[in-house]
């Protein structure tokens, strides 16, 4: 496993931002570092992911900051120019894995199939967003997977929640989740950074306790 999963397995939690505001996103973030979170990823949804980054890169947060949602090399390329230090695809995009190559970024391209996980394999990688992952089997497809593929170490994005996130928290072959139960948006237009900081404790906590079960 490469550096960036080591120390993803370690914090294991990615809040997954659609940033509407740029006013929100230093006070966001911060309120991650209150939590005690250690990644964030900004998702390219909206015309303010790349201003988002470079308000991010301007200040001094104990996090790694990523990019997600990357579909296309301009994306890629603004925003590592932008800062970011990992990107994440909502899919599987060779232009932008040889482009990361060059730039020797950690990228995370998705899937949701074998077929993807063996296009994933032949360019070298062993570790992969898992998206959507519960309206695409879940917890029982990662379980599935282990056996025929054991090297690959998954990230499973999209449907996890604090109800479900112990049960992805058990399973072996995967090294952390992403998604915006850290930070709904509803909590974000309100500016209700207390309940984010919350919410993630509440995250931190379960992802803890649940690891000292295993």
């Amino acid at each position: 496993m490469n550096q960036f999963a080591d120390t993803l397995k370690k914090h294991f939690l990615i809040p997954v931002v659609a940033i509407e505001s740029l006013d929100n996103v230093v006070p966001l973030t911060q309120a991650f570092c209150d939590a005690g979170i250690k990644f964030l990823e900004i998702t390219y949804r909206n015309e303010n992911a790349g201003e988002a980054l470079r308000i991010l890169q301007k200040n001094n947060f104990d996090i790694i900051i990523g990019a997600g949602t990357i579909r296309t090399l301009a994306q890629a390329e603004e925003a590592i120019e932008c800062g970011a230090k990992f990107l994440v695809s909502p899919g599987y995009n060779k232009e932008i894995i040889q482009f990361a190559a060059k730039k020797n970024i950690p990228f995370v391209p998705g899937v949701d199939s074998t077929l993807g996980i063996e296009l994933a394999i032949s360019e070298g990688f062993n570790l992969l967003k898992f998206f959507p992952a519960e309206i695409s089997g879940g917890i029982k497809w990662l379980k599935s997977i282990k056996s025929p593929y054991p090297e690959i170490k998954f990230i499973p994005t999209g449907g996890i929640t604090l109800e479900n996130l112990s049960f992805y928290v058990k399973l072996a072959n995967v090294v952390g989740v992403g998604g915006s139960f850290l930070a709904p948006k509803n909590l974000i237009l309100d500016k209700k950074w207390d309940k984010i900081v919350l919410i993630c404790k509440e995250a931190i906590k379960i992802v803890e306790l649940d690891r000292e079960r295993l």
